[in-house]
């Protein structure tokens, strides 16, 4: 019987939180490790490796391999970056491009040499920018995306969560757009234990609410409190959403989350292609629905900033 495999391209330090949180979960049987710099792929491996001998852990096949291993691989998950020499990593993502698009068409085109069936989530940045060239390949649109805005949705729940005093869980909130500045709340489609927002006064009269400026640019803050604090490094988090959508995928749950994905022209009305976030739901086939939400005009005009950003970015590609 053939147990699931994953594929983990780039092991810096979001790779091997990836490969950290994916052998908790137990999906996997398999996971092979492709890095560059191959004595990375193999330590990591092996550290891991070394974990099986305790009674608290499964016995994972785990090894540093090659573009060919991921043949056979259900999911892969890119976290490759460009390795900056003395640890500057820029603040903004947008600036990450110049070096990491010659790496992300490196990995797509050994990945379409390879298989048509693995569904790619993609973690580099900067997201949007990067799953719109990913795009331009050969392989199927409905298995490709960047995990966006699901990470800046879990800061959102949590900043509601801590806010209002109740598990974040209880919130059902997304942020859409760019994953960076551009990122946006939804809050026309956000509840509280199924209390919609600009009712949450009538039950919480104690607690101000906040507008959806204020909520933004407290969520897209949070990225650089962890990023400012840990020397330009954002990986636990990230790397747990990676791993739910795979477990999303794996197990065909038909879950909703804000993830980036290719976009038409046909959808929300802006001419010529670009990615971004919505939410969609995820099952065995990928990105099975993307669900275009109605917005207010205030969600409307930042949708529009939000893509006149990634499309600069994306132009720089050109």
């Amino acid at each position: 019987m053939r147990t699931q495999k994953l594929a983990i391209i780039g092991l810096g330090h979001v790779g091997s939180s990836v490969l950290a949180t994916a052998v908790q979960t137990e999906l996997f049987g398999e996971i092979v490790l492709i890095d560059p710099r191959d004595h990375v792929a193999f330590g990591e491996g092996l550290d891991q490796t070394h974990a099986g001998g305790l009674l608290s852990r499964k016995n994972i096949t785990i090894y540093a391999g090659s573009y060919g291993d991921v043949a056979d691989a259900n999911i892969i998950i890119i976290a490759a970056t460009h390795v900056y020499p003395n640890g500057e990593i820029p603040a903004d993502r947008q600036d990450l491009l110049t070096e990491n698009l010659p790496i992300i068409h490196e990995i797509m085109k050994n990945i379409v040499r390879h298989t048509q069936t693995a569904m790619l989530i993609f973690i580099t940045n900067p997201a949007d920018t990067i799953i719109h060239i990913a795009a331009s390949y050969d392989y199927p649109r409905s298995l490709l995306l960047s995990t966006g805005t699901m990470l800046d949705s879990s800061r959102l729940r949590q900043l509601l969560g801590q806010r209002y005093q109740v598990d974040p869980k209880a919130i059902s909130a997304y942020m859409m757009g760019e994953h960076g500045y551009a990122a946006f709340p939804v809050l026309s489609h956000l509840t509280i234990g199924g209390i919609a927002y600009e009712q949450l006064s009538d039950y919480f009269p104690e607690i101000p609410l906040l507008t959806a400026e204020e909520i933004k640019e407290k969520v897209v803050q949070a990225a650089y409190d962890v990023f400012e604090t840990k020397n330009g490094v954002t990986n636990v988090a990230v790397a747990q959403s990676a791993i739910d959508i795979a477990r999303c995928v794996l197990l065909d749950e038909k879950s909703i989350y804000p993830v980036s994905v290719p976009m038409s022209e046909y959808e929300y009305g802006f001419s010529g292609r670009c990615a971004y976030s919505v939410p969609c739901i995820l099952g065995k086939d990928g990105v099975e629905k993307k669900l275009l939400v109605t917005l207010n005009e205030w969600e409307k005009e930042k949708l529009a900033e939000a893509v006149t950003s990634i499309r600069h970015s994306i132009a720089l590609t050109e």
